[in-house]
């Protein structure tokens, strides 16, 4: 069985920065991809398994999504981080955000990447 099918919700593959914040200290990151409930995070920041973190991103104009996430796996490239907390309107706008990147690879258009203000 691959790695797809363990998933209850499936990773829609992206490509726009965020930030990891611990304590006093913030370093900027990549998500590669997502679904509502983790991340796969490209980040310069070695951070141990279980460790907590805050991230910040924003998917839409002046529309910031932020949660706590935890580390459950990390190798050279990446690390994999599943929301431990977020709040109610960050998981409306991350499942809209989604349903829209998935509509779109349906329709064989290309994803829209997060507009920047």
């Amino acid at each position: 069985m691959n790695q797809s099918e363990l998933r209850a919700e499936p990773r829609v593959p992206v490509s726009f920065t965020g930030t990891l914040t611990l304590g006093e200290k913030s370093a900027a990151c990549l998500i590669q991809n997502m679904c509502s409930r983790g991340f796969l995070i490209k980040s310069s920041k070695e951070l141990p398994v279980g460790q907590l973190v805050h991230l910040t991103c924003e998917l839409y104009p002046q529309t910031r999504i932020e949660c706590e996430v935890q580390v459950r796996h990390v190798n050279r490239d990446c690390l994999g981080a599943k929301v431990v907390a977020m709040s109610d309107e960050g998981r409306t706008i991350c499942r809209r955000y989604l349903q829209e990147q998935v509509d779109a690879r349906r329709a064989g258009a290309a994803p829209q990447p997060p507009a920047r203000s």
